[in-house]
């Protein structure tokens, strides 16, 4: 399995059955994107008292639900959590939904108390992504720390309310040593890759092809089509790791179009590139010597 993005909506449960309310995939040492957002996108972290009182709730209560935080971002109007769920404090409660009512729940209460507000603080429940692959995991990290500069906050990484400085430094609120065990790595060769990320020219349309397969609820569609692609692990290792990504975005492009038959406008679209980008694209790749 290359890839194994599941996003549980209001619709959709895991593997695509429907349901009435949403559910959690939450097996114990899954790993999940949790993105939670302001009532109406309402800058609710706006100032850094809201930011660290933020951060002091996810501490407070991950030792209580054995929960491992592997990255997080705070921006002014919602956050970014990369977290490894654990076992459930009672039986029947999923670690995930008691951690996150905690920390939505203890804000909440506090956010009402400082500030003069009414109504909702957040914008409904939190959205959940699995992560199923090592290849998304390492890159979700850098998704998470390059945050504030995708939205103009600052110009560099170094951002006071995310896990970057913990990265750097080695130190801090996250759960690095876990973090480096889960994913069978060093410190260095974790770093090594987070570094290929960061310098990554075409990293636009790889932001924008997670971004789409993680609001996907079909499954078995994407991995069925990349397995057709024949994709193989070795292309996921060491320095290959920005050359794999230009290969999926290339390959999959040539399979819209060639194979697929889909119009180049709307596989544009899509990748929301140009049109004279995507017959680039179909263009035999450049040999290296």
């Amino acid at each position: 399995m290359i890839f194994a993005i599941i996003k549980v909506s209001n619709k959709y449960l895991s593997r695509g059955h429907i349901m009435g309310r949403p559910l959690r995939y939450d097996a114990i040492g899954a790993c999940h994107h949790i993105v939670v957002k302001g009532a109406n996108n309402a800058f609710i972290f706006d100032d850094d008292f809201a930011k660290e009182k933020y951060i002091a709730l996810l501490v407070y209560y991950r030792e209580r639900h054995d929960i491992k935080l592997f990255a997080y971002c705070i921006m002014d109007n919602h956050v970014h959590l990369f977290i490894q769920t654990g076992k459930p404090n009672r039986a029947g409660e999923k670690c995930i939904a008691a951690f996150m009512h905690d920390v939505q729940a203890g804000f909440a209460r506090w956010y009402n108390k400082v500030y003069p507000h009414v109504g909702p603080v957040f914008n409904g429940r939190y959205q959940s992504f699995y992560c199923g692959s090592m290849i998304y995991f390492i890159t979700l990290i850098d998704y998470i720390h390059r945050n504030p500069v995708k939205h103009n906050k600052l110009d560099t990484y170094n951002y006071r309310y995310s896990s970057y400085g913990n990265y750097q430094t080695g130190k801090g609120i996250c759960d690095l040593e876990d973090c480096y065990q889960f994913l069978e790595m060093t410190r260095g060769e974790l770093m090594a890759r987070l570094a290929e990320l960061k310098h990554a020219d075409n990293w636009p349309l790889l932001e924008q092809l997670i971004e789409k397969l993680q609001g996907t609820h079909n499954i078995e569609a994407i991995e069925k089509l990349l397995q057709e692609l024949a994709f193989k692990l070795e292309d996921l290792k060491g320095s290959r790791l920005i050359k794999y990504f230009d290969r999926v975005q290339r390959t999959l492009i040539r399979e819209l179009v060639e194979i697929k038959q889909m119009p180049v406008r709307v596989v544009s679209k899509f990748f929301e590139v140009s049109t004279s980008y995507v017959y680039g694209r179909l263009k035999p790749p450049p040999e290296h010597s």
